[in-house]
């Protein structure tokens, strides 16, 4: 017997949570390390990912001392924020494939994780 699927807008259990965290500063730190600042369009995208960098380690230390759920929803919406601007910012330049679907793969799981934490 198998358990129904979750529907999309559902909180995720913790360990769900805990593993697309996991994925996302994956990513981010994959793409911190492999993006060369060559150009101007990838200086200016390694700033949004630091800045996403930060947020997500912001959200872990609010997720690790038990803060309060808004100030954690609130680090999450931030993340997200961050995310969201780095998405739009690849999506309307001239970046590679490769970076533009590692980026919307960030976005993509920076909105899973908003949706665990509600406002």
């Amino acid at each position: 017997m198998t358990l129904p699927a979750s529907p999309p807008d559902a909180p995720a259990p913790e360990a769900e949570i805990a593993k697309v965290i996991g994925d996302l500063d994956s990513i981010t730190q994959a793409l911190l390390t492999v993006l060369p600042p060559s150009k101007p369009w990838q200086r200016q995208l390694l700033l949004h990912l630091r800045e996403a960098d930060r947020k997500l380690q912001v959200l872990r230390m609010m997720i690790a001392m038990g803060r309060d759920p808004k100030e954690t929803a609130d680090a999450a919406d931030q993340l997200q924020l961050t995310l969201r601007t780095a998405n739009v910012y690849v999506g309307a330049g001239r970046v590679d494939m490769g970076t533009k679907t590692a980026v919307q793969l960030a976005f993509s799981l920076g909105h899973r994780i908003t949706l665990a934490f509600p406002m």
